[in-house]
């Protein structure tokens, strides 16, 4: 394996730089009312999009901090990471959602998945900074 590719894979200490870096802003937003209202008021379709929009804006800036140097053939490193990153941090938002008791999985299935996508649209940025300081 060439020193390119092990630089690149996503070893303990990232995970932990990811958590830490979601913490950092899933907290206090998984605590504002706005949140759990928005969740309730937002549809659907507007929830998926802010989700795929993370997803573009994580993948570009892994794209451009770890791989520059590399060719393009390096996509499904990209994709591996940005996707760690945000499943990562949609783990931990829901996590500290459920903490809260704001996280209603029996009750509101639907509102239970949009509020963790709203609460993991800045923490899932706040994670990628965070894991790109540690490199």
């Amino acid at each position: 394996m060439d020193t390119t590719r092990r630089r690149h894979t996503i070893k303990g200490r990232d995970l932990s730089e990811i958590i830490i870096g979601s913490l950092v802003l899933a907290i206090p937003v998984a605590l504002t009312e706005e949140v759990w209202n928005l969740s309730s008021e937002i549809s659907l379709l507007r929830a998926l999009v802010i989700s795929a929009s993370s997803l573009v804006c994580i993948s570009f800036f892994v794209r451009t901090t770890y791989f520059h140097e590399t060719t393009f053939t390096s996509s499904k490193q990209v994709a591996a990471r940005a996707l760690t990153v945000y499943f990562l941090t949609l783990f931990v938002s829901a996590a500290m959602l459920y903490a809260f008791g704001k996280l209603p999985l029996t009750s509101e299935f639907l509102v239970a998945i949009k509020r963790t996508i709203i609460v993991g649209f800045p923490a899932s940025f706040a994670a990628t900074a965070v894991d790109s300081l540690g490199d």
